[in-house]
C-alpha cells in the first residue's frame, strides 16, 4: 500500500512539474511576442518637458529633452509672433524632429517660418495631399531643403509602430493608419511620447474614423497614458469614450482659442472626461508638463 501511495505521489509530482514547465514556456513565449507589456523601463535621471503652447485656436507642442527639441505643429499664421517668441524664449535653435500632424493651416500655418528660422534635422509628415497654396508652398520649401540635404523628410504612414529616440524620450508613431481618409483631420499623425514610466498621447485632430481605426488596432497597453491631448481641440467628434476607456489619462489638455466659435472643448467631451484634470490653453495659457523621477508636475503661463 505504501509503495502504491509513493507511486501516486511520484506521478502527481511529474504532472505538476510538466505543468509548471509548460507555464514557464508559455510565459516566455508571451514575453517575447509582447515585449512592451513586460519591459522593465528604467526611469531616466533627467527631465523631459512637454509644452502645450498657447497659439489660439490651433495646435503647437514643444518637447524638450536635454539639449534636443521636438516641435509638433505650429498654429495658425496669425500666431506666428507668439510661436517664434515662445521657441526663442525657451532657447530653441535646433529641432531634431519637426512634426506636421496634418495639413490644416491651424496646425502648419507657420511651417515655412520654422524651416527658415531653425535648424530642422528631420521633418515628419503624413501621406496627405492638398491643393491649397499654403500646402504647395510648404512642400516646395521642404523639398528644396531636402534636395540641399539640410533636412530629411519622413513619411509617417510608412513608419507606423516605429519608435523615435530623442535622448531618453521614446516617441512611437501610432497613426495615421490609412492614406485615403475623407476627412483631412483623420490624416493626423498620432504619437505616444514616453519618458520613464510616464506617457503622453498626442492625437492631433484625429476624428471619428481615425479613432475607430486606432481603437481597433491597439490595446490599452498601447494607448494607456498619463496625459492626453484632446483630439481636434476638444471637438465632440473626437476623444471618443472608446478611446478614453483605453487611454485612461489622469490629465487632459485642450488646445483652443479664447471664446472660439466652435465651442471647443465641447460640452459632450467635458462630460466624457469628468474626473480627469483638465488644462486649457484658452484659460491658462501655455501649459508645461515636467516629467522627472517618475513624477509629473504642471505649470501654467497665466
Amino acid at each position: 500500500m505504501a509503495e502504491k501511495l509513493t507511486k501516486r505521489k511520484k506521478q502527481k509530482l511529474i504532472k505538476y512539474t510538466i505543468g509548471a514547465v509548460c507555464l514557464i514556456i508559455l510565459a516566455l513565449i508571451w514575453y517575447f511576442i509582447n515585449p512592451n507589456e513586460n519591459e522593465n523601463y528604467e526611469v531616466p535621471k533627467g527631465t523631459a518637458e512637454i509644452h502645450f503652447i498657447d497659439v489660439g485656436q490651433g495646435d503647437a507642442t514643444l518637447i524638450k529633452v536635454g539639449d534636443k527639441n521636438v516641435l509638433i505643429d505650429t498654429g495658425e499664421k496669425s500666431a506666428k509672433d507668439e510661436l517664434l517668441a515662445y521657441l526663442n524664449d525657451h532657447s530653441v535653435k535646433e529641432i531634431e524632429y519637426f512634426v506636421v500632424t496634418h495639413f490644416d493651416t491651424d496646425h502648419f500655418g507657420n511651417g515655412i517660418d520654422v524651416l527658415e528660422n531653425y535648424d530642422v534635422k528631420k521633418l515628419l509628415i503624413p501621406d496627405q495631399v492638398k491643393t491649397t497654396a499654403s500646402y504647395e508652398n510648404f512642400i516646395d520649401k521642404a523639398t528644396e531643403q531636402q534636395e540641399s540635404k539640410d533636412i530629411e523628410v519622413l513619411n509617417a504612414n510608412e513608419m507606423i509602430g516605429e519608435k523615435l529616440l530623442i535622448n531618453e524620450l521614446e516617441l512611437t508613431i501610432l497613426a495615421p493608419l490609412k492614406d485615403d481618409y475623407d476627412d483631412s483631420n483623420d490624416f493626423s499623425i498620432v504619437l505616444m511620447a514616453r519618458y520613464g514610466n510616464k506617457r503622453v498621447l498626442l492625437s492631433g485632430d484625429a476624428e471619428k474614423e481615425a479613432e475607430e481605426d486606432i481603437v481597433s488596432k491597439y490595446s490599452t497597453n498601447d494607448l494607456n497614458c498619463d496625459v492626453f491631448k484632446l483630439g481636434h481641440h476638444g471637438s465632440r467628434t473626437s476623444s471618443s469614450q472608446e478611446l478614453l476607456d483605453l487611454a485612461t489619462p489622469e490629465y487632459v489638455v485642450a488646445s483652443c482659442g479664447v471664446d472660439n466659435k466652435y465651442g471647443h472643448p465641447h460640452s459632450e467631451v467635458l462630460k466624457r472626461i469628468k474626473g480627469m484634470k483638465l488644462y486649457r490653453t484658452d484659460e491658462q495659457g501655455s501649459i508645461v508638463f515636467s516629467i522627472s523621477s517618475d513624477l509629473i508636475t504642471v505649470k501654467t503661463e497665466k
